[in-house]
């Protein structure tokens, strides 16, 4: 392989990809990079004002975009959200479920509002909008998908464990997925970052931030484009033999457990 091909394998030039939680943090850093490399992107989220930022950044970067508000809880907008793209843009050809709620109740006082809530974003809507895009990812020659989950997914979780739990049927559903579907040529993987500087974190106060930087290897937060490249590899040609599985980028936060 020379240059040119190598640069090819991560070319996304006249693909269609949905972003959800595409108006800040993991995945506006994602949805940029993504019309950078040629991509049409759907930006969704749950605030048409914020979308509409993302969009004319992408706009003014000379990349093609389109704002899509929508609530990954209401399986209308889901609905909506996966007949915007076609309408505009023909197809579907990638999927990166990056919104979440981090709702959080301790155990012994969980409630089942609390934990429809959750799971209504972090599982029900990641997987009814796959399903939804799925005649689109069917037809596609690159179909792709990237469930954002968690490096929480793989410790105990105490104060956050709906969050966590959630992430982890997430992870479930994700290779369930790849192996159901591989024979449709849909490759689905998922990204587990660690603690990225985003303003779900900057949420939980300094105390808390300082104390997640310190449990990685690497002593600090990550900035939200250093899980541009594991995204970017995964929903490109790049990882063409790759599907049912988890890149954990958390600066070695795993590993020190």
């Amino acid at each position: 392989m020379d240059r040119a091909d190598i640069a090819a394998m991560h070319d996304l030039t006249g693909r269609v990809a949905i972003v959800t939680g595409g108006s800040r943090g993991i995945g506006r850093a994602v949805a940029e990079a993504f019309a950078a490399q040629g991509a049409r992107v759907v930006v969704a989220s749950r605030k048409a004002d914020a979308c509409d930022d993302v969009v004319a950044a992408i706009s003014a970067a000379g990349g093609e975009a389109l704002a899509v508000p929508a609530h990954l809880g209401d399986p209308g907008d889901i609905e909506r959200l996966a007949a915007a793209t076609v309408e505009a843009f023909g197809g579907v050809d990638i999927v990166v479920n990056n919104a979440a709620n981090a709702l959080a109740e301790p155990l012994g006082g969980i409630t089942v509002a609390g934990f429809e809530k959750s799971f209504a974003v972090n599982v029900l809507g990641p997987v009814l909008l796959i399903q939804a895009c799925l005649p689109h990812l069917e037809a596609s020659e690159h179909a792709a998908i990237v469930n954002v989950i968690s490096a929480g997914a793989f410790a105990p979780a105490p104060g956050v464990s709906l969050y966590a739990a959630g992430k982890s049927a997430l992870l479930s559903f994700t290779r369930s997925m790849a192996a159901e579907w591989a024979d449709r040529g849909i490759r689905v993987n998922a990204l587990a970052p660690g603690p990225v500087d985003t303003d779900m974190v900057r949420s939980t106060g300094e105390a808390a931030m300082s104390g997640m930087a310190r449990s990685t290897h690497m002593g600090r937060l990550a900035s939200t484009d250093e899980m541009v490249g594991a995204v970017l590899y995964m929903a490109s040609d790049a990882s063409s033999f790759m599907t049912g599985q988890c890149m954990t980028v958390d600066g070695g936060l795993v590993p020190a457990r």
